[in-house]
């Protein structure tokens, strides 16, 4: 096993195994769901009645973003930790049994950059929500470091990319 891949281990029994507080493990629970697509599914759909440019761009960005993190789930097919780890703890096992990457974070950090867009000035409180919610994902034992992060930094560029081609200028939106 390569230097990265342990460390990535690693972290991942340290926050999952020794952050293993049962406060703590309820708050991740509930708060994970913060990524998931039941609660943006919502939001979107208020956006849309109250905020509509905002509601098209944020459907927009987080559609791109977890078709493209849903692609890569089903392309690399790496198993959740839990699965190739008995000294994981999870609660429960998740439907989906691929890792890598994050969905969840990676909507989360979609909605951080478009609300962080829309409303800079609160930017600084977006971006660790977003963070948490990641975190989250370790401490459960759903993903490991290596996931979470490149979900980060593939929504940075789906990102960067859906800035650039700016799709509110289409006519409707």
């Amino acid at each position: 096993m390569g230097y990265f891949r342990s460390q990535d281990i690693r972290l991942l029994l340290f926050l999952n195994n020794r952050l293993h507080l049962k406060g703590l493990k309820a708050f991740m629970r509930a708060y994970t769901h913060l990524g998931g697509v039941a609660f943006h599914s919502c939001l979107a759909i208020f956006l849309l009645f109250a905020e509509r440019p905002l509601g098209v761009t944020f459907l927009i960005n987080i559609f791109v973003s977890q078709f493209l993190v849903h692609s890569l789930k089903f392309l690399v097919h790496r198993p959740r930790p839990y699965a190739t780890y008995e000294s994981v703890i999870v609660r429960k096992e998740s439907r989906d049994t691929n890792a890598f990457p994050s969905a969840h974070t990676a909507s989360s950090l979609m909605a951080a950059f478009t609300f962080s867009k829309a409303f800079p000035e609160l930017a600084w409180l977006f971006y660790p929500l977003a963070i948490l919610v990641g975190l989250s994902r370790i401490i459960l034992g759903y993903h490991y470091p290596s996931d979470v992060l490149a979900s980060m930094l593939l929504t940075s560029l789906t990102y960067t990319l859906l800035h650039f081609l700016d799709f509110s200028n289409f006519s409707g939106i």
